[in-house]
């Protein structure tokens, strides 16, 4: 287990360094000309990410509701 734990994190504090490729790290820093496209992506990885999970989480509630009535 203890193990597990040091792979898990060692991984999370990597993670960190590997935020994108050189070339977006260049292109859509804060400070440069295409900072708005940049921002853009984090955006549209996020909606991408938090809506499948949001219908997954509607459907799972609705079900687990309509089990406990029927019991």
């Amino acid at each position: 287990m203890r193990t597990c734990n040091v792979l898990i994190s060692t991984f999370m504090l990597a993670a960190v360094r590997v935020l994108a490729c050189p070339s977006c790290t260049d292109n859509f820093t804060a400070n440069g000309p295409n900072a708005g496209v940049g921002e853009s992506y984090s955006w549209s990885v996020l909606f991408l990410l938090g809506v499948p999970l949001s219908i997954v989480g509607v459907f799972t509630f609705f079900i687990v509701r309509r089990l406990r009535d029927a019991q």
